[in-house]
């Protein structure tokens, strides 16, 4: 009998905004693949197409790249940012919308794709990953119910990535 071997996956485990998570394509390097999660870390390619995903992940520019192509999802969109990009605008977020027609997600991740701050169902700002007791918060309750402390919509994430620095 012959095992196939697989090899040991390497990076960061991508966590989807939405459970039970669907079938993801992540368009970046430095993360694990898992049963529903296939990592492409050049970006989108016709093995990704062909793995045909109901939700996508990336930096803007590369969802930018997928939704020109006119490609079809039936899930989500997670847009991951770091310290390096800016917050994800009204306009990007609509075009995003716009072009896909599912919901969109923004994620924050650190230096080696740790998430930081996630945007939950209710749209109304970035729920902290961890023990940022220095940062602003939105001190209401969220409408999703996640009682997580979390960043107002319009907060500078920068904040956020500069404590871990």
């Amino acid at each position: 009998m012959i095992l196939p071997f697989r090899r040991r996956e390497t990076g960061t485990k991508f966590v989807h905004p939405v459970q039970p998570a669907p079938r993801t394509a992540v368009l970046a390097p430095g993360f694990q693949g898992s049963r529903l999660v296939r990592v492409f870390a050049s970006g989108w390619t016709a093995d990704a197409a062909r793995f045909a995903p109901s939700s996508i992940a990336g930096p803007l520019e590369e969802l930018r790249k997928v939704a020109e192509l006119g490609f079809e999802l039936r899930h989500s969109v997670v847009v991951l940012t770091s310290n390096d990009d800016a917050t994800l605008s009204d306009e990007d977020r609509e075009f995003l919308w716009s072009a896909f027609g599912v919901p969109v997600f923004e994620q924050q991740l650190g230096p080696d794709n740790e998430l930081l701050a996630a945007e939950c169902g209710a749209h109304s700002g970035m729920h902290l990953v961890g023990d940022f007791p220095t940062l602003r918060r939105d001190k209401n309750t969220c409408a999703c119910g996640n009682p997580a402390p979390r960043l107002p919509r319009r907060a500078r994430i920068n904040e956020l990535t500069d404590l871990l620095a």
